[in-house]
């Protein structure tokens, strides 16, 4: 996100630790965060004075349950949005769609086809001429590629990221 962005609201799918959250809400953001783990708003507005707290509202549910999501100017995705099931992936993205204002801003991380858990039914994975069709209509102002090996919480992979920063 090229220089500053004036606060408005935004929702943080997948929230995890809530460091993005946090860091919107004291610069003046409303935020929605979502997240499917037990301890959301703990994790998401721990450390937070009373005041950036409550610029936070906290929803604990999967994605394959969301129905809706609020109108925003921001929605942030890191390394989340592979984690719904590719059944559910299409409609999860048709309400994040819906929910970005025009000149509302999508920032999110997709798996590329060469990430080693390909094939999970649990998650969704993406080639870079996927994202440039999920994004048709909507000005892509980067797509960065990152690919070997990665470290996570579930043990070592290889890692296939295709983050993107877009505006409608």
């Amino acid at each position: 996100m090229r220089g500053q962005i004036p606060p408005g609201v935004a929702v943080d799918l997948g929230s995890g630790d809530g460091t993005e959250s946090r860091f919107l809400a004291v610069n003046g953001w409303r935020v929605h965060s979502f997240d499917s783990a037990p301890g959301i708003q703990a994790r998401v507005t721990g450390g937070l004075t009373q005041l950036d707290a409550a610029r936070i509202s906290t929803t604990r549910i999967a994605f394959e349950e969301i129905q809706a999501l609020p109108r925003n100017d921001l929605l942030y995705a890191g390394r989340s949005l592979p984690f719904c099931a590719e059944a559910a992936f299409s409609r999860l993205w048709t309400v994040i769609r819906a929910s970005t204002r025009p000149s509302g801003w999508f920032v999110g991380d997709f798996f590329g086809l060469h990430d080693s858990w390909l094939g999970r039914s649990d998650m969704n994975f993406h080639s870079r001429e996927d994202i440039e069709v999920l994004l048709n209509g909507i000005e892509i102002l980067e797509v960065t590629e990152t690919e070997g090996p990665a470290d996570t919480p579930f043990g070592a992979k290889h890692m296939h990221l295709l983050t993107v920063i877009a505006r409608s």
